[in-house]
């Protein structure tokens, strides 16, 4: 599996502090997400339940717009997926699962916002993370795609992403 603090570090750490730093970046990740539930939920209490589906189609509802230098969707696909791992690091763990050409896929099976999401109740608020991937992919290079099963936020063991160049 990857997402080891030490793979992008130049000399390796021990697991104890591998496991330190996860813990203080989850703390800090908690923070910002108990911030956002108690807005929320705060607000639903004032004004009803419709606010969680406003809000969300508030955070959902944007036109991604594709970076100025596109590359060519092959090669887009494959720097889009390394800098998707590198910015998971220490949060996620994951497999790369397929490999070709015009598809990528993983199977991530540790999520820090999934676990924290779910430690709060708020699996729903939480969702809105996994379903901005597929519109973070297309601003990339709008000729990307995305697909997903199952989420490790609906408690289902895993997610599996995949990215593919849209034929």
């Amino acid at each position: 599996m990857n997402g080891s603090i030490s793979e992008m570090l130049s000399e390796e750490i021990s697991e104890e502090t591998q496991d330190l730093i996860v813990g203080l970046l989850k703390m800090k990740m908690m923070a910002c997400a108990k911030i956002l539930v108690k807005v929320i939920r705060s607000l639903e209490l004032k004004y009803g339940p419709e606010v969680t589906e406003t809000a969300k189609r508030a955070v959902l509802t944007y036109e991604p717009r594709p970076r100025p230098q596109l590359g060519t969707p092959e090669n887009d696909l494959h720097v889009f997926c390394d800098q998707l791992e590198k910015g998971c690091v220490g949060s996620h763990r994951w497999e790369r699962v397929i490999d070709e050409p015009d598809r990528v896929g993983y199977k991530f099976d540790r999520c820090l916002w999934a676990e924290i999401f779910n430690e709060l109740g708020a699996a729903v608020i939480g969702k809105w993370l996994c379903e901005g991937d597929e519109p973070g992919v297309r601003s990339f290079n709008p000729n990307l795609g995305f697909s997903r099963t199952k989420t490790l936020m609906d408690r289902q063991g895993e997610c599996d992403h995949i990215f593919f160049v849209r034929r």
